[in-house]
């Protein structure tokens, strides 16, 4: 479903390139002027006079936004005032600051003169949101919600938006649902201003909308009620063509617990299919649960993924057994996010961090294996180079950018992620040379230079009888 967006913008020019502005001896008494500043010019502190209507003001997210007639503009912090609150008119007096990614307004007074209107809203696209051009601006936008978080610290409830490969978080402290896990897989109205989060280099991170007051959410269309109740689609259906299909709404789908990530994720498989799914979760599901899962469907790097996942529990079972297989058999794709075993050689073994890497070798060709956890020299003292393996993992396929359609193409590579130590079977261990013996090997060098000087004495007397002839 399209996303419809909207800013505040009350001149028609605002998020145009502007022209370097005059500023020998000019008090600057706009937003848009000084958003036009380069940070150099900006960090002159050139004087300010601008009055504006408070959009949001919040100091548990270092958040302070005004907007004039013609445009939004972040102030900075001052000690010793009263919390400012959405909807107040204020005048500042202070300098023109370089930001850390577009130019402010550092205030030295700020005096709360009466009440204004937040801003109105005219038609902006997605590209221009996630664009950061629109960074301080009043915005409205109505999306899908993915998932729903509360944040203790600060009070606010964090829901977030996927759209056009792009993620974006609304803060807003109350939501439109009883429960605010409702919200998930729903329709909704956002109100709010526009903040952009950036790096160092003054350079894009992110979009979030910061809604300042009760209403900045509105319900447009409820998530279906009980998700769980619906049908579970097969794994190896996901993101297959369907005529007039949609992949925005969730799906739940069904399986057996083969790895679990606690609050990264879980993957699963059924009778032909893997899948990877995305989740905060930390429940301790183990290998062998029985699992029914909702998340958005989502292209991962070979086959589809799920996002923003809840999983549930719903049995359990045996751990399950591994797929047999060599290399060529991988290539072709069809084990992407299962559990395999083959048989290998132990190349090299590396620790980085926390993850124990392997360098293995089947036939002709060369894959990594890697454990992410710091395992004790005893639990991985018989791995050594050289040795032949039986190692178990998920596959994980690396397509490359080769593709072609038909029943030749095999993927550029793959890797195997581990569960644990347990994963790796030794079947045979290097052959090791024993130590030489240190006189044995003596007499052999002596008897060696003896038998050479011998040769050199017997050579100097063929050399002489030659001479004399």
């Amino acid at each position: 479903m399209a996303v419809a967006l909207s800013v505040a913008m009350f001149t028609e020019g605002l998020s145009q390139t502007s022209s370097p502005v005059e500023t020998q001896g000019r008090v600057f008494t706009d937003a848009n002027s000084i958003r036009s500043l380069s940070a150099a010019e900006a960090a002159q502190n050139y004087p300010v006079k601008i009055r504006g209507v408070v959009m949001f003001a919040d100091e548990a997210l270092f958040s302070r936004f005004v907007q004039d007639e013609t445009a939004g503009i972040y102030f900075g912090e001052m000690t010793n005032l009263p919390p400012f609150k959405a909807g107040q008119l204020i005048e500042i007096e202070g300098v023109t600051g370089a930001g850390e990614y577009v130019s402010i307004v550092l205030p030295k007074t700020i005096k709360v003169v009466g009440e204004g209107k937040l801003p109105e809203k005219t038609p902006l696209t997605l590209e221009q949101l996630v664009s950061g051009q629109q960074d301080s601006q009043w915005v409205e936008f109505i999306g899908l919600v993915r998932a729903v978080r509360f944040e203790k610290d600060t009070g606010y409830h964090q829901i977030d938006f996927v759209k056009g490969g792009e993620r974006f978080t609304a803060y807003s402290k109350e939501v439109p649902t009883a429960n605010a896990q409702d919200l998930v897989d729903s329709m909704v109205n956002v109100r709010g201003v526009c903040s952009t989060m950036f790096n160092h280099q003054r350079q894009i991170l992110g979009i979030r909308v910061l809604v300042p007051r009760a209403g900045g959410l509105t319900l447009e269309k409820p998530a279906p009620p009980n998700p769980f109740g619906m049908a579970a689609n097969r794994i190896g259906s996901l993101l297959q063509f369907t005529p007039g299909g949609s992949f925005d709404s969730r799906v739940k789908v069904a399986g057996t617990v083969i790895h679990n990530k606690p609050g990264t994720a879980v993957f699963i498989e059924d009778d032909q299919s893997g899948l990877f799914s995305q989740t905060s979760q930390r429940d301790n599901f183990k290998p062998g649960d029985k699992v029914e899962v909702l998340g958005f469907p989502a292209k991962g790097q070979y086959t589809p993924k799920l996002e923003d996942a809840v999983v549930r529990k719903v049995g359990e079972g045996v751990e399950p057994q591994p797929d047999l297989v060599d290399v060529n058999k991988i290539l072709t794709g069809v084990h992407d996010s299962r559990l395999v075993k083959l048989q290998a050689k132990v190349l090299e073994r590396v620790q980085r961090g926390v993850n124990q890497f392997l360098l293995l070798q089947s036939g002709d060709y060369t894959f990594q294996a890697y454990l992410p956890q710091r395992l004790n020299n005893e639990e991985m003292a018989s791995v050594q180079n050289g040795a032949d393996v039986d190692v178990t993992g998920v596959c994980i396929i690396e397509p490359g950018n080769d593709w072609q359609a038909g029943t030749k193409w095999r993927a550029a590579s793959f890797h195997l992620l581990l569960r644990s130590a347990n994963d790796i079977t030794v079947t045979s261990s290097p052959v090791v040379a024993s130590a030489p013996d240190s006189v044995g090997t003596a007499v052999a060098f002596g008897l060696a230079a003896l038998a050479a000087l011998i040769w050199v004495v017997v050579l100097k007397l063929k050399i002489r009888r030659i001479s004399k002839k």
